[in-house]
């Protein structure tokens, strides 16, 4: 698998974010109040204090002087759990296929978002090396904490975990979403065929395309490819159809609060107030990166990993903390 495969994609807790975001901004002004109340009582909170005993923490990022509002960085994980009905493959627990970190310069003005690859092999305390995205099933969300602030030195304020299956039942509200599938493939799995070009998704056919790994070219980055595509083009079929069918935001709302969860510190008006900054950003104030990877490798227990760049990963991670653009390509804004 070669490290510099195509990854000009959304990452995927980046897209499902940003179309909450997106959903609140039709919704205060479709619903009102009424909405934005289904928005903060709805999202579930994840169980404990999720920064307890963390040990030895990088430093909160300085607010600039002119600034109101001082940075945040928000950890967003895509969980992919696979239980009942889930199961296939022999694949089951719960895994942390998608970790981002979104980063609000000072003032909200600007959000950097920079995705780590799940195969990153990575120390992951307590546990030795491993994938980055192991760090879930070993510790819960608190050890992916620590592993990331202890690869990045970059200090997460909130933490925003969506569950992979809503894909499912999003796709299905929708009635279907159209995607231009860039590859043709056939899943191992569950023998379900994907033409390349003009497709529409929907229930379980959605989530079996994000879901495929073996069976492309590039393995997981064409899958995490797939879920961006989908990801992306959901965020643009909501946001047509509730122009027709108001109702249809509340339906959306509600699978949204079903599988996302944050900290206990992310109140609901925090909440709120983040979702509002982002949705009010002109599109080319929203950047998204990813970990430079500097090449491939094999585990001796045979798990193939990816080798992340670490001088070029650690000047992202510098600019990220200065509120400077980060030295790395950016893939594809929203559009």
């Amino acid at each position: 698998m070669s490290p510099n495969a195509p990854r000009r994609w959304y990452t995927v807790a980046g897209r499902i974010a940003l179309v909450v975001l997106a959903l609140l901004t039709i919704g205060v002004t479709a619903y009102g109040w009424h909405l934005q109340r289904v928005v903060t009582n709805g999202l579930g909170q994840l169980p404990g204090d999720v920064f307890a005993g963390l040990p030895s923490r990088p430093a909160a990022a300085a607010p600039a002087p002119e600034e109101a509002k001082p940075p945040v960085t928000v950890l967003l994980l895509g969980s992919d759990r696979r239980e009942g009905p889930d199961v296939g493959g022999g694949v089951t627990g719960e895994r942390a296929d998608s970790i981002l970190l979104a980063h609000f310069a000072a003032g909200h003005k600007r959000l950097e978002v920079l995705s780590v690859p799940r195969d990153s092999w990575v120390p992951i305390p307590g546990h030795g090396t491993a994938k980055i995205n192991a760090s879930l099933s070993l510790g819960g969300v608190g050890l992916v904490i620590r592993t990331v602030e202890d690869l990045t030195g970059i200090r997460i304020d909130h933490v925003v975990v969506a569950d992979f299956a809503g894909v499912r039942r999003l796709t299905t509200e929708l009635g279907g979403v159209p995607v231009d599938n860039p590859v043709a493939s056939t899943d191992p799995q569950t023998r379900i065929h994907f033409d390349a070009g003009p497709i529409v998704l929907e229930g379980d056919r959605a989530l079996t395309f994000v879901r495929q790994r073996y069976g492309l070219p590039h393995g997981d980055l064409d899958r995490i490819g797939r879920q961006h595509l989908l990801l992306s083009a959901l965020g643009r079929d909501v946001a047509t159809k509730a122009l027709t069918d108001p109702g249809l935001l509340e339906r959306v709302l509600g699978v949204v609060h079903d599988t996302v969860a944050a900290d206990a510190g992310l109140t609901p008006d925090r909440f709120r107030e983040l979702f509002l900054d982002v949705a009010t950003l002109r599109p080319d104030a929203v950047t998204f990166h990813t970990a430079p990877v500097a090449g491939s490798g094999r585990s001796p227990d045979g798990q193939a990993y990816l080798t992340l760049d670490r001088p070029r990963l650690a000047a992202a991670a510098e600019a990220l903390r200065a509120g400077r653009p980060l030295p790395l390509p950016a893939t594809v804004s929203p559009s």
